[in-house]
């Protein structure tokens, strides 16, 4: 150096830059033809069903497949125990408004393309006709002239009824859905603790052929959006699960009434409501002792003296 003072240059050697990681996955934009093989994970999670011992098992230890499966059996059984029940008779309430009924006829599309996409394509599979009709309530109303609620429940719970079983089983159903509108194993776990809730638990909505298609279809959906960031498109979920568009969110808002909103789920509660379906279908008990003898879905008695 020029005032003579040694120096020591430090060398640094350059890495070769890491790999950026891809994407995040958007199902909006993934090929609507597209489909998800049925083969075994590429992961340790087992895709066969367990058979649960206990309440405190690991959830991650199965794979979507496998919770999915899990979900099959357990409500295929509970059906089975439940036998059919017929749905209660509508219940009338005061006529919507016209001026509402434009309004929501004329509601603006989403802004967003992205959201209509990913329905074409897809083959169609109707499940059939509903039970309830389109002038059938789908919320709880509330206030000092409410009807009771227990009679409300009965009411908006006719959604999930088909006229007829649907021609194809459950099994075929869900793993058709799951072929082409793949989840993650929570989404699955968590739409079982949503049923047992509704037919064990509470006896709000009884598991039957009727009714199994229809809510299973529900509770993914609610899970999904409840857990996941990104979720499918509404038409293509829909149109995979036989319904139209406004059944499809009816069945939402029917499956959000009935559990009072209350929608949080965690590992534990997952890992428990699955080990107690599991339970109920194996015995054909619910919470308050055998369904067949429990699930008499009569509209209870109007106070006479209250108007």
């Amino acid at each position: 150096m020029e005032n003579g003072d040694s120096q020591t240059v430090a060398v640094v050697e350059t890495a070769a830059p890491a790999p950026s990681p891809p994407p995040p996955p958007d199902p909006n934009l993934d090929d609507a033809t597209a489909a998800v093989p049925l083969h075994a994970s590429p992961t340790e999670k087992t895709d066969d069903p367990i058979a649960l011992d206990c309440e405190t098992w690991n959830i991650k230890s199965v794979s979507a497949l496998g919770a999915l499966r899990m979900l099959i059996e357990a409500l295929e059984r509970l059906a089975d125990a439940t036998g059919d029940v017929p749905p209660t008779p509508p219940v009338s309430r005061p006529s919507t408004p016209r001026s509402m009924e434009m309004r929501r006829m004329h509601r603006r599309t989403p802004s967003s393309l992205k959201l209509a996409q990913g329905a074409d394509g897809l083959p169609s599979l109707p499940i059939g006709s509903p039970e309830a009709q389109p002038h059938e309530p789908i919320t709880v109303e509330v206030g000092a002239h409410a009807e009771d609620i227990t009679l409300q429940h009965a009411a908006i719970a006719r959604r999930f009824f088909s006229k007829v079983p649907p021609p194809f089983t459950l099994q075929q159903y869900l793993l058709r859905i799951h072929h082409y509108c793949p989840h993650s194993p929570g989404v699955y776990l968590a739409a079982v603790a949503y049923i047992h809730h509704l037919c064990v638990s509470d006896l709000m909505v009884p598991a039957t052929n009727r009714t199994i298609h229809r809510l299973s279809l529900a509770a993914i959906r609610v899970a999904a959006k409840a857990l996941e960031d990104n979720k499918w498109a509404q038409e293509r979920i829909a149109k995979v699960g036989g319904v139209s568009n406004n059944q499809l969110m009816n069945l939402e808002v029917t499956l959000c009434f009935l559990l009072d909103f209350e929608l949080y789920v965690d590992e534990k509660i997952m890992a428990r409501r699955m080990y107690m379906m599991q339970q109920a279908a194996k015995h054909g008990i619910g919470a308050r002792g055998r369904l067949n003898d429990q699930f008499k879905l009569k509209l209870p008695q109007r106070n006479k003296g209250v108007k």
